[in-house]
């Protein structure tokens, strides 16, 4: 469940990209990563970025967690990047609290707003992923890289093992090889080549 989200504060702009593995962990044997973005300076936005990361970090989440995002997205001051960050952020703690469907019409609003978010993409990816929806996962996965992600290793991880899932393990081998190029020696990539190479 992934998407490319950039909030800005005055010039401050930072994005952030980390694994989501209890969640995934409770659905399948596949790890998928989230991604979040971060707002700098303080406030709903800022509050609804702090909540995403804890999720993604699985370090718990609440429905209360929604209500800085749910704040921040209904304020009309709010600059439309900074709009889409939270609607990603948001999407995050949705998905952590596996309600699925919200989290995908979160995903699916930012790419309205901003049809170029990689972040949204390698999010919604993962969800399409849980839904065994692989195609669709790697449609949104191939957004993520095009449009560009924070951590695009986990963007190449995450189609390798949707193509896994397909059969496809030759297409799987190099996303994975991607990965490495990028992140050389990680774990879950030689993981999953290892795998591969199993007779």
């Amino acid at each position: 469940m992934v998407v490319r989200i950039v909030l800005s504060v005055g010039n401050a702009r930072s994005i952030s990209s980390l694994s989501i593995a209890a969640l995934i962990y409770l659905m399948s044997s596949v790890a998928v990563a989230q991604t979040s973005s971060l707002i700098g300076g303080s406030g709903f936005a800022n509050e609804c970025y702090q909540n995403s990361q804890r999720a993604t970090q699985t370090l718990g989440v609440a429905r209360q967690n929604l209500e800085p995002c749910d704040r921040a997205i209904n304020d009309a001051a709010l600059p439309q990047n900074d709009l889409v960050a939270s609607l990603v952020n948001r999407g995050i703690i949705h998905a952590a609290l596996q309600d699925y469907v919200a989290a995908a019409k979160d995903y699916n609003r930012a790419i309205e707003l901003d049809d170029e978010v990689g972040e949204a993409y390698i999010n919604r990816g993962n969800l399409w992923f849980l839904a065994q929806r692989f195609e669709d996962a790697i449609v949104d996965y191939d957004f993520a890289l095009q449009f560009g992600v924070v951590n695009m290793h986990v963007a190449h991880l995450n189609r390798g093992m949707a193509l896994e899932q397909l059969g496809q393990k030759d297409a799987a081998k190099a996303s994975y090889q991607q990965a490495l190029e990028i992140i050389p020696e990680w774990p879950p990539a030689l993981l999953r080549i290892a795998r591969l190479d199993q007779p």
